[in-house]
């Protein structure tokens, strides 16, 4: 298959996914929730809660001043502390608090269930599919060299995941 070929193939999956997947999750995020400050979280989760400041910028591909704004925010709104390293403070460790936890939790209990009218429109065989398909592209993805420092997060979104 030819580069042309599989651009034309992504340029007509980017609307679709867009307009049924992306648009309705945005609009389940509570106010003052970004779908980057989102993606922190997540991130977060998968490498156990606590990263390095600068570890969290480059696995979400944010220039460090961007990050820290969005840490600062997040930290506003109480879902992240940081902590300095008193050894060095130039060392900063972003750590999900207990109310992001509670935010997530509930998130994907109540929230992430706009999906299944989407799910329920597939017949078994295009559900299947989908779910090969979705593994088979977090299994690219993933050993892309540009992403191979997130080879251990989607190892761990793995472990978690409830598929």
């Amino acid at each position: 298959m030819e580069y042309t070929q599989i651009q034309e193939m992504l340029l007509t999956l980017l609307p679709l996914w867009n307009y049924r997947i992306a648009k309705p999750f945005k609009q389940l995020l509570d106010e003052g929730i970004s779908l980057e400050m989102y993606y922190c979280i997540r991130t977060l989760q998968w490498g156990g809660g606590t990263m390095i400041m600068s570890e969290l910028a480059g696995y979400t591909k944010m220039q460090k001043q961007q990050m820290t704004q969005m840490v600062s925010r997040l930290v506003d709104l109480g879902l992240v502390e940081r902590l300095y390293d008193p050894s060095n403070r130039r060392i900063i460790k972003i750590r999900l608090t207990d109310k992001a936890a509670d935010y997530m939790e509930h998130f994907l209990e109540h929230d992430a269930g706009c999906f299944r009218p989407l799910l329920e429109e597939m017949t078994p065989q295009d559900l299947s599919n989908f779910k090969k398909g979705l593994e088979l592209l977090i299994g690219v993805f993933s050993n892309m060299s540009c992403c191979q420092r997130e080879s251990d997060i989607v190892s761990s979104m793995k472990e978690n995941s409830p598929l």
